[in-house]
């Protein structure tokens, strides 16, 4: 757009330039003021359109610092949910360590169970299974009920809870010793 209009006020330019010439040898005539009144017209116009150009490129930044800004909401979200994630993590990885041998025995894929009714200790539900306590560090999910077959898995330095009937969804835990 900028450049259509460029283009053509050079045009219009090199036009005004040829022909000025060509009137000025000519005597004076009534119909050069007419001619002159259409021109001042179209610099008006031009005037006018340079003006929207210039609204419309005000517009466009105005536009693209709104984008950049959402962008920059967009990943501070992001950074905030990792970041959200990694606590989540730290919180599983705080508390006791279960012994090895303990751990074979007693969690893992073939050790299911159900736990019921938690208890709530300060504001924050608890169960004990295979003689430890667990606190439940994460939010329950939707879709779960207490009564879900459960089980216990050491992953990547926290333990979770898990269920085979809701694949994927992981739930951090504190082993309390």
């Amino acid at each position: 757009m900028k450049l259509m209009t460029i283009l053509s006020t050079t045009a219009l330019a090199v036009l005004l330039g040829i022909s000025v010439p060509v009137f000025a040898q000519e005597d004076s005539h009534p119909q050069d003021e007419k001619r002159a009144e259409p021109d001042a017209k179209q610099d008006k116009q031009e005037d006018k359109q340079v003006d929207k150009d210039k609204q419309i490129d005000k517009d466009k930044d105005k536009a693209e610092k709104q984008e950049d800004k959402d962008r920059h909401e967009q990943e501070e979200k992001s950074i905030a949910h990792q970041d959200a994630k990694q606590d989540q993590r730290a919180d599983a990885k705080q508390g006791g360590r279960i012994p090895e041998d303990r751990f074979r025995a007693n969690f893992g894929r073939a050790h299911t169970f159900s736990i019921g009714h938690p208890v709530i200790v300060a504001g924050t539900p608890r169960f004990q299974y295979g003689g430890y306590w667990f606190v439940i560090a994460q939010p329950w999910p939707v879709g779960w009920a207490y009564t879900d077959v459960v089980y216990v898995d050491f992953i990547d330095g926290g333990y979770y809870l898990l269920s085979p009937v809701h694949p994927g969804i992981q739930i951090s835990i504190n082993v309390i010793l």
